[in-house]
């Protein structure tokens, strides 16, 4: 019941739950799904932690940048979050070890080299679910196979960034105002003092008021993130002019399906979101994946629709986009004018999930239109205001104090799971910030 915070559809926008986990946008190219929480996408993501696929994503993409002040942080990272590589010997209920468990010969087989996860896997299956306090006084659960999943994590066996990094330090000078929504950004007038004003409505109050702040980082993932900076700097004593806005937007060439496991003997929902990585040889390009469904069993549905839904399972492809698509805004509303027929990585993916099905023997169906769940670009990093919003800080050209944390910064497609490269170039962000303080 609070699935859907809200659904924009051309010029049309239609809130459906203030509290809702995903909002939906509609173009005609392309589905775009993105978390709508504290804690952003991490809340709904799988956990997954890889580097880029790209090994060049941030090299010659600014004269003053040094690609180690980024890639140094992939490591910490990964320990902040509790990272572990999947593996075939952990208590895990099923997996691609299980799915594949002779691939002798086989096109389709275990990735080698797994990502991690930032999840607590419990050592064995006796203790899924223990409690378990940290240093900090956060309490967390092991998983439990029972929820954890694109729903939330409400033990907090999945690290998300509201688990993981607002939690330590909320009694330490750190406020956190749920349920508003931020509207526009303006630049301070004299009278007011310098920094910025951000303007937001409480969605619980129903009021609408604004603060002011030397610095100000946008963080609201990319697609909001490049919405506000349209709409602030079409408003009047707005954002200046920023030429190279909504230039370069990638879908990751995110293709999602769902593979119908007859044989499955355990459900879908008795899972982990992810369930690793695996290789189709002949379709190196892109990077592979399944997932079960853990917490869908708890939604108001027929019994037989849930144990037809018990033995489906999701499977994934990502690969590196061209990054040639562009976001435009019309009156407050986005558009994009993505084309999959431009982008040869979903053959390549549609053509590896042809090949999982034929080897199982067990149905495979891919989604028509391709649905991304990571948007990137929009307001790139570039090496000056007329290819990039950005400047190696993070700060928007022409903008002073004003700086951007998230996905819409990232020059490319990462080709895999972003999630590692947008928290490196956030703390890359926060570090320019902390010295300059």
């Amino acid at each position: 019941t609070y699935l859907l915070h809200s659904l924009h559809r051309g010029r049309f926008d239609l809130r459906l739950n203030r509290a809702g986990m995903y909002e939906l946008f509609v173009f005609p190219g392309l589905y775009v799904v993105v978390g709508s929480a504290v804690g952003g996408g991490s809340t709904a993501y799988g956990g997954l932690l890889e580097a880029p696929r790209n090994p060049a994503l941030w090299r010659g993409r600014h004269p003053d940048l040094d690609p180690g002040s980024i890639e140094r942080y992939y490591d910490k990272i990964i320990t902040d979050l509790g990272g572990v590589p999947l593996s075939h010997e952990q208590a895990l209920p099923q997996s691609v070890w299980t799915h594949f468990p002779d691939a002798t010969g086989r096109r389709c087989r275990p990735a080698e080299q797994q990502p991690h996860v930032a999840l607590m896997i419990p050592p064995s299956r006796a203790e899924a679910g223990r409690l378990i306090t940290f240093d900090s006084g956060l309490q967390r659960q092991y998983c439990a196979f029972d929820g954890d999943s694109f729903l939330g994590s409400r033990g907090g066996a999945k690290a998300s960034v509201e688990f993981v990094y607002l939690a330590p330090v909320l009694n330490k000078g750190v406020t956190v105002r749920d349920l508003c929504q931020v509207t526009l950004i303006q630049r301070a007038r004299p009278v007011d003092g310098e920094g910025s004003l951000v303007h937001f409505t409480d969605l619980a109050t129903k009021t609408s008021t604004f603060a002011r702040a030397k610095r100000v980082v946008l963080a609201a993932g990319t697609m909001n993130t490049v919405r506000l900076l349209f709409a602030s700097v079409a408003t009047p004593n707005g954002l200046a002019p920023m030429p190279a806005l909504g230039r370069s937007f990638s879908a990751n060439g995110d293709l999602l399906g769902i593979w119908q496991r007859k044989s499955a003997r355990v459900s879908s929902f008795t899972s982990t979101p992810s369930q690793g990585a695996f290789t189709v040889e002949g379709h190196e390009a892109a990077t592979y994946g399944l997932g079960g469904f853990p917490g869908l069993e708890t939604w108001p549905l027929p019994s037989a629709v849930k144990r037809r839904l018990g033995k489906m399972f999701f499977m994934y492809g990502m690969g590196a986009d061209s990054g040639s698509a562009s976001v435009g805004c019309e009156g407050g509303h986005l558009r994009v004018d993505y084309d999959q027929r431009n982008e040869p990585i979903y053959d390549e993916v549609r053509a590896a999930f042809r090949v999982l099905s034929t080897e199982s023997g067990d149905k495979s169906w891919a989604i028509g239109k391709p649905l991304t769940v990571h948007p990137s670009g929009g307001a790139c990093l570039g090496p000056d205001a007329e290819h990039g919003v950005v400047d190696h800080r993070g700060e928007i050209y022409g903008n002073p104090g004003l700086f951007i944390a998230d996905g819409a910064a990232l020059p490319a497609a990462v080709g895999g799971p972003p999630s590692l490269a947008i928290a490196a170039w956030a703390h890359h962000v926060a570090d320019g910030l902390a010295q300059s303080a």
